[in-house]
């Protein structure tokens, strides 16, 4: 008597099309360790954990934090320019000389050439000493506007506007670094994804493979009644059924493991983590498809253009040049030339009644100027550092781009091996089963070129899943270029 045709291989190759059956599903997502919200139906695709991974990473959005940071200081900087306004008065009601006085005026700095304007109004009334005579003025008082102009030091720059072009500079810095954090992020989340699908996948094989040997069970049972076969042959298929079920149980472990890590990039709308479900699995892993190496130059020059490190290396070492111009400017005279024209208003002293213009030169030379030079050998120096930084990180990048495209051509090169071999395997297991079923081998061979099979199928599930993995890589390596395998 003959049992049901056990073509073990065509049941697990075609278990890699449709979705898993309900009893291959992971276990209750209340239970899991990770918050579980309804979610999308339907298959998740790589295109929608992205997204989620734009909007609500935890990392990207600290990333951007820093960005909005960086904007915060270059307002900072900008407030270097906001007008002061400062007074003072001052009394003497006891003394030789009984006087009052009060002093107010209005700053503004300039963005060009150090200078700076400035408008005030002064009063003084009571008796004053003919030293301090300077301090009096007529009944109502006296105005006053200037302007101050560096012509040497803080003239071409100076702390105000180096720190403004620093901070514009932060600003594009940690912009980039939002990009980078979204290229590393992206990767990441593609490597957990494609990492559930092969859990999935290999979980449905195994689903069938121990359904194929608890149909044979039946089968043999009826067989030994007979005599057909010994008895022992069903307990060697019975030890089988309790491997397969074993590994089962792994492949369930496995892709709750695999929907645990994808959660962390797969968020709701407040940013929890979702817990995917069995069911929204895609019914196959793609095949590879041929690495273009007639592309891969141009994908080297793209990967240098439009990768965030080497712009975001270029933008520190302009930091650092506009803190060297600075500390070189420093060690200059200050030569400042000062212009205040001024009216005292009201009866009083004819003398002090007149228009006053005034201008000065006011001179100010460094003898060691110890910090100037100290501040401008420590800017070189970091201007160094990040053109060494620079050549590294340029280098880093070809090297990415290689080795990405070394490992997706490995990649599907094994797949197309392994798929090979999965019909080889297949072939090998249905003759020796249709041996056993008249009559001839033993179960034990038929259990090992099912084992042979089974392997061959996972071999192939993992090179695909490596050469998905490797794309995503590549497409991170040349950020998001990836002409080559298009």
């Amino acid at each position: 008597m003959k049992g049901p045709r056990p073509l073990l291989l065509c049941a697990l190759l075609a278990a890699l099309s449709p979705p898993l059956p309900a009893a291959a599903q992971a276990p209750d997502p209340q239970r899991a360790p990770v918050s579980s919200v309804p979610s999308a139906s339907g298959v998740l695709s790589l295109d929608e954990v992205v997204r989620s991974v734009d909007l609500r990473f935890p990392l990207i959005i600290a990333a951007q934090a820093d960005r909005t940071a960086a904007e915060a200081e270059q307002l900072t900087a900008e407030g270097g320019f906001d007008p002061g306004w400062r007074t003072s008065a001052a009394v003497i009601p006891i003394g030789g000389y009984p006087s009052q006085r009060l002093d107010t005026s209005v700053e503004q700095p300039l963005p060009f050439w150090g200078s700076s304007v400035f408008a005030g109004y002064r009063i003084g009334r009571g008796e004053f000493p003919v030293y301090d005579g300077k301090l009096a003025t007529n009944q109502f008082g006296e105005v006053r506007a200037g302007a101050r102009v560096s012509i040497l030091r803080d003239g071409s720059i100076d702390r105000r506007r180096a720190g403004i072009q620093r901070a514009e500079i932060g600003t594009t810095v940690a912009g980039l670094g939002v990009e980078q954090q979204k290229i590393d992020a992206t990767r990441l989340a593609s490597f957990r994804y494609w990492d559930w699908v092969a859990a999935g996948r290999r979980l449905a094989i195994a689903r069938a493979w121990l359904d194929l040997a608890q149909q044979r069970d039946a089968a043999l049972a009826k067989r030994v009644e007979v005599g057909d076969v010994p008895a022992f042959e069903r307990q060697e298929n019975e030890r089988a059924i309790l491997q397969r079920r074993a590994g089962a149980i792994s492949a369930e472990r496995a892709l709750e493991q695999a929907a645990i890590e994808l959660s962390i990039f797969l968020r709701a709308a407040d940013g929890s983590p979702i817990l995917p479900p069995a069911s929204r699995l895609p019914s196959s892993l793609p095949e590879p498809t041929p690495l273009d190496r007639a592309r891969l130059a141009a994908d080297e020059r793209t990967a240098l253009e439009r990768r965030p490190e080497p712009r975001r290396v270029e933008a520190q070492k302009e930091q650092a040049e506009v803190e060297r111009r600075w500390a070189k400017n420093q060690r200059l005279p200050a030569i400042d030339l000062v212009v205040v024209g001024s009216q005292d208003l009201g009866p009083g002293d004819p003398k002090l009644a007149k228009p006053v213009l005034e201008a000065a030169v006011v001179v100010d030379i460094p003898i060691l100027n110890r910090v100037a030079k100290g501040r401008e050998r420590a800017a070189s120096a970091q201007v160094g550092k990040l053109d060494a930084q620079a050549r590294i990180t340029r280098d880093r990048i070809l090297a990415d781009v290689r080795d990405a495209a070394s490992a997706l051509g490995a990649a599907e090169g094994r797949a197309l091996l392994a798929r090979s071999e999965t019909e080889v395997a297949r072939r090998l297991a249905e003759q020796e089963s249709k041996r056993f079923e008249l009559g001839e081998g033993t179960l034990l061979l038929v259990n090992l070129r099912e084992q042979a099979a089974l392997e061959a199928a996972l071999r192939h599930i993992d090179a695909a899943a490596d050469w998905q993995k490797a794309l995503a890589a590549y497409k991170a390596a040349t950020a998001g270029a990836g002409a080559a395998v298009r």
